[in-house]
């Protein structure tokens, strides 16, 4: 695991557009999969950015998704309204192929399935993920075995906290569940991305890069990962003993 500290978030967000625009520079069909959230929004406007001015280009490119709520398709808090506003909306060129799980169908199972054959189809270049407050990566929450693959999760209390607090939505209207990439999903990517910024996600970095590999943090599973950048900000590297 290489692990590059930043000043801020602004930096870190920097850093991590660099690895992202490395990637398309020198595979024109690459194939991305991102996640969503405070931890991303600097990169995707970097990235709107580059793919406007030309900088980037993407025509050829594959983008799909890590995770998606379970809850109406166009709900404020969805990974889809996230990518649309974010991204897709913004951007004057579109990749070849965009994939997005859909949380509102009744049969998720069948969803799960599809998304199954999604993976199979386009092998991930990169992989893109951020860090839970608990350790998680997508809705893979403490105690998630390390062979799991893409299922229906139940979120942390944390987790729905932090959708809240980012979302601006009472316990209520916050979702419990995702459709998610499992742990093992995310490892066959050839190269991982992960961001932290903060202190609230401090005793997560801390877990992560010197605590011991458990089940009970999962991002530790990446550090037998041969490709993976963690680009961590001064706050959140402050319990770091190292």
């Amino acid at each position: 695991m290489e692990i590059i500290r930043t000043k801020d978030y602004q930096e870190m967000s920097a850093k991590a557009y660099e690895i992202v625009a490395e990637v398309l520079k020198n595979k024109k069909d690459a194939i991305i999969n991102t996640t969503t959230g405070a931890s991303y929004d600097g990169l995707f406007e970097l990235l709107v950015q580059a793919v406007n001015s030309g900088e980037v280009e993407i025509d050829e490119s594959v983008f799909i998704n890590l995770d998606e709520y379970i809850a109406e398709r166009e709900k404020t808090f969805t990974v889809y309204t996230y990518m649309h506003k974010k991204f897709y909306d913004l951007i004057e060129k579109h990749p070849k192929v965009i994939e997005l799980v859909d949380g509102s169908l009744e049969d998720l199972q069948s969803e799960i399935n599809r998304y199954k054959c999604v993976l199979e189809e386009y092998p991930r270049d990169l992989q893109i993920v951020g860090l839970g407050v608990n350790g998680h990566l997508g809705a893979n929450e403490p105690g998630t075995p390390f062979n799991s693959r893409l299922f229906l999760a139940d979120s942390d209390e944390s987790t729905i906290q932090s959708t809240m607090l980012y979302n601006n939505l009472t316990r209520e209207e916050a979702p419990s569940q995702m459709i998610t990439l499992g742990l093992a999903d995310i490892k066959e990517a050839k190269q991982i991305l992960l961001v932290a910024s903060g202190e609230r996600k401090a005793q997560a970095v801390r877990d992560t890069i010197e605590g011991p590999i458990s089940v009970d943090c999962p991002a530790t599973v990446l550090r037998d990962h041969p490709n993976v950048t963690f680009i961590i900000d001064e706050a959140a590297a402050s319990l770091l003993s190292k």
